[in-house]
């Protein structure tokens, strides 16, 4: 008896370890600084049934980018030793061949310098400079289809002199050389920032109600303490308004550069769950607090939609850019809070009218659904959709909020429309419906609200 009592204990403490496995990512950095080699470890899986893929896109990007083009060397290895070439499927992917063998690891290059020069967007690139190797995780990192849920420990090596930061896990105590960090998943993974080498800053301000950071590689001098203040201001303000804060630390991540070319566009940042990226022409003057609205803004993403989000922001679909049917929510409510209720601009509204008053036609005669679907990968490509995308938006939420205040005497507000959002989502873990949108909005906010919701749902007279 106490034989198959330890026989059974034994086969439950193996299935538990198991279950705690998790995939193992390695990133090294190689010798010419320009280039990272990424390793890809996991439980053994047929070699025919081993897809390596590469991202097409990422929440909040609106945009295909074709990472691919920048991923050489892609090879598997069987449990055997056996290497086998990786060849580009039918899509943004890697197959190993038709063979049963057993594949438990795969390996590529990312060349990061070809990455920069031939995306024109800043934002969409990760960069490789002299001291400096700044990561977005979804341009470098892939995934072994069917294993995006996984747990995920990432090894990271560079030159001994480096040190390391990641979003994942911000601390101004940097280790050189090697760190590791753990990720829930992939997404976690790759909603991160990576920065490596000596020319990355990095302060942590006081006062903050979170562990929040000052991450930056700068080509010029830049004052970190003044980016730390505004992103304290702007902490503070969207916290007095939600009345929470949901992000447990965040970081400010800038990059202060030298234009690859005059082609090359460092205008546009982006929102991450517990962080930002910021890019700027250092042949531009900087000052921190004329960035005031752009960090409320992209700090409020923390709130919605990164955690409060329609069909298509999430679960993603990383091989392609999904056809999103509620973008004006995402970036046009944010829009709303941050510049009219937040900043109180008074010039705002003026200009969220005069984008859709001058849009063209194949603009104007798409209703709010069509508009959105059309702006999942051309948002920022043709900015004028991505300007009427945000400015109906936040003009139906300015509606909302005057209809919402006057039949409850002021008692509540589109804020509280805000949080009925939020709290649902919170509570039921999944993406809201198109037609779930308004009735969650109406409940919380005691007012029927359809009627403004169906007229903002057709296109512009």
């Amino acid at each position: 008896m106490r034989r198959i009592i330890a026989l059974f204990s034994f086969i439950i403490a193996i299935t538990s370890l198991n279950a705690q496995q998790k995939i193992s990512y390695l990133l090294t950095n190689q010798a010419d600084l320009n280039k990272v080699t990424v390793q890809i470890t996991f439980d053994a899986l047929p070699a025919s049934d081993a897809n390596l893929v590469i991202p097409r896109s990422a929440p909040g990007t609106y945009i295909l980018t074709n990472y691919m083009a920048f991923v050489d060397d892609a090879v598997g290895y069987t449990t055997t030793g056996k290497q086998l070439p990786g060849m580009i499927g039918d899509g943004s992917f890697f197959t190993f061949g038709e063979s049963n063998d057993l594949l438990n690891k795969v390996s590529y290059t990312v060349d990061i310098q070809k990455m920069e020069i031939d995306l024109l967007d800043a934002s969409s690139s990760s960069k490789a400079r002299k001291d400096y190797l700044g990561l977005f995780g979804y341009s470098v990192f892939g995934f072994i289809e069917g294993l995006e849920t996984e747990a995920i420990n990432l090894m990271i090596n560079t030159d001994p002199s480096w040190p390391i930061f990641s979003t994942l896990r911000p601390d101004i105590n940097r280790k050189y050389g090697t760190d590791s960090y753990e990720a829930e998943n992939y997404a976690a993974l790759v909603d991160a920032q990576y920065l490596l080498g000596t020319g990355v800053q990095v302060i942590r301000v006081e006062e903050a109600q979170i562990p929040l950071f000052v991450a930056a590689y700068t080509e010029t001098t830049v004052a970190l303490e003044g980016i730390g203040e505004t992103g304290l201001s702007s902490l503070q303000k969207l916290a007095d308004y939600f009345g929470y804060i949901p992000m447990p630390h965040y970081t400010l991540v800038y990059e202060f550069l030298t234009p690859i070319s005059e082609r090359h566009d460092y205008g546009f940042n982006m929102e991450h769950l517990n962080s930002m990226t910021a890019h700027r022409d250092i042949s531009r003057e900087y000052n921190p607090t004329n960035d005031l609205g752009t960090i409320i803004h992209h700090m409020g993403h923390s709130w919605l939609p990164l955690r409060s989000w329609g069909e298509g922001y999430r679960p993603f679909t990383w091989q392609v850019a999904p056809l999103i049917e509620t973008i004006w929510l995402n970036e046009g409510f944010i829009w709303y809070v941050s510049f009219q209720n937040i900043l109180h601009n008074e010039e705002i509204l003026s200009w969220w009218k005069s984008n859709m008053d001058n849009a063209p036609d194949f603009i104007k005669t798409k209703t709010l659904k069509e508009l959105s679907l059309l702006g999942s990968t051309q948002y920022a490509s043709d900015f004028r959709i991505g300007k009427n995308l945000f400015s109906r938006g936040a003009l139906m939420a300015f509606d909302l909020d005057g209809h919402i205040q006057k039949q409850t005497n002021g008692e509540k507000s589109f804020k509280d429309a805000m949080l009925g959002l939020l709290h649902w989502s919170n509570e039921n873990q999944r993406a809201f419906k198109y037609d779930e949108i308004e009735p969650i909005m109406s409940q919380a906010t005691g007012v029927d609200l359809s009627a403004i919701w169906n007229t903002w749902q057709k296109a512009p007279k």
